[in-house]
């Protein structure tokens, strides 16, 4: 149980850090472009800096409904909550899954409640794919570390105790 409580506590400072990096750059970039700042090229023709609000989800969905995505974050992050404490897993995979997944979807959370929208400014210009910004790059990231703990740990220990049940009978 102690194990728990130090995972506790690591996912709780990864959670601040994410949501401070993604704020910060937020705050930074909207300065930036409110004082009449122009669009930066990173890498030509793949890689800038735009910035603009987004009032819906990922890829457009549920544009203009702010309401119901504040919601369903709410319940989101308390479904997920429960599922970490019924868990109670010390693995690092879990770990950084949960942690990117929850800063990632609170800095976004955030954003909808204090503006409105997202504020989105990275842009991949060698493909037609929507801005976004950190905190999607870090729930990106925490869904795969997320499955990468359900395929190789989860679902093998679950395999392993179906054989070790098997075996008894």
């Amino acid at each position: 149980m102690k194990k728990y409580y130090v995972g506790l506590i690591i996912k709780i400072v990864c959670i601040a850090l994410i949501i401070g990096i993604d704020l910060l750059t937020k705050v930074y970039f909207q300065n930036y472009f409110e004082s009449g700042g122009e669009d930066i090229t990173l890498i030509n023709n793949v890689l800038g800096i735009t910035y603009t609000i987004n009032t819906g989800a990922a890829f457009g969905i549920f544009d203009d409904n702010t309401v119901l995505l504040i919601i369903f974050t709410v319940l989101f992050l308390i479904i997920f909550a429960f599922i970490d404490f019924y868990y109670k897993s010390e693995n690092g995979w879990y770990i950084a899954g949960f942690s990117l997944i929850v800063g990632g979807a609170l800095g976004n959370f955030i954003d909808r409640i204090c503006l409105g929208g997202v504020r989105d400014f990275i842009e991949l210009k060698f493909i037609e794919f929507p801005i976004f910004n950190f905190a999607d790059v870090f729930l990106t990231c925490g869904v795969i570390c997320y499955l990468v703990y359900l395929i190789f740990y989860e679902f093998k220990k679950t395999k392993h105790e179906k054989t070790d049940i098997t075996n008894e009978e």
